[in-house]
């Protein structure tokens, strides 16, 4: 199962380890459509990881479905996250989470579907152990958690499900916004987020 063998896997870009208190509550931020974009602390995934992610995103502009392919570099340790968004080989955005301040830079090229917030967010809801997301969960919200699926609800609403159909495959079903991510494990990286 993915996130049980994620220390072995290499596939988007966060660097965390350590212990830190969850982001708290009120603090949590939203989407404009009212669906929650976690900024949970480096440290609250309790180890280090370098992964690097090929990421197919399918979603709906104007009545019509797009396709965009990207990759991810993400870096996790107990004081930074940094995530790199790469297309067409060129980095699109990048973005430097120390629990506290969150530096983003995008390119000017970079096509609006590149967020480097709610990136940040979707592999947090996918990586990050349970208990931390539940704890930084707005009031009404909740996290349902399976060995092969995670569902993030509202009241009774599915809002997210995450499927991890094997262990280099990550599907994630974003249902109030209406985008697809289908996420794969590649290579391990050479090369850290802050160096792209």
């Amino acid at each position: 199962m993915m996130r049980r063998t994620l220390s072995a896997l290499v596939i988007a870009t966060v660097l965390i380890a350590g212990c830190a208190a969850p982001a708290k509550r009120s603090e949590m931020p939203t989407t404009a459509h009212d669906t929650v974009l976690l900024r949970l602390p480096p440290a609250s995934l309790q180890r280090t990881l370098s992964l690097q992610q090929s990421i197919e995103v399918d979603y709906g502009v104007g009545g019509r479905r797009e396709h965009r392919e990207l990759q991810v570099l993400l870096e996790a340790d107990a004081a930074h996250t940094r995530l790199a968004a790469i297309g067409g080989g060129q980095v699109l955005a990048r973005l430097d989470w120390d629990g506290n301040d969150l530096k983003i830079t995008r390119a000017p090229w970079a096509p609006d579907v590149v967020q480097p917030e709610r990136i940040l967010s979707d592999l947090q809801l996918s990586l990050w152990p349970a208990e931390a997301i539940r704890q930084a969960l707005p009031q009404g919200w909740r996290l349902d958690d399976a060995p092969t699926k995670r569902r993030l609800r509202q009241g009774d609403e599915v809002v997210m499900e995450i499927r991890y159909p094997d262990p280099a495959t990550t599907l994630i079903e974003q249902r109030r916004d209406g985008y697809r991510l289908t996420i794969r494990t590649l290579p391990a990286a050479t090369t850290g987020a802050g160096d792209q």
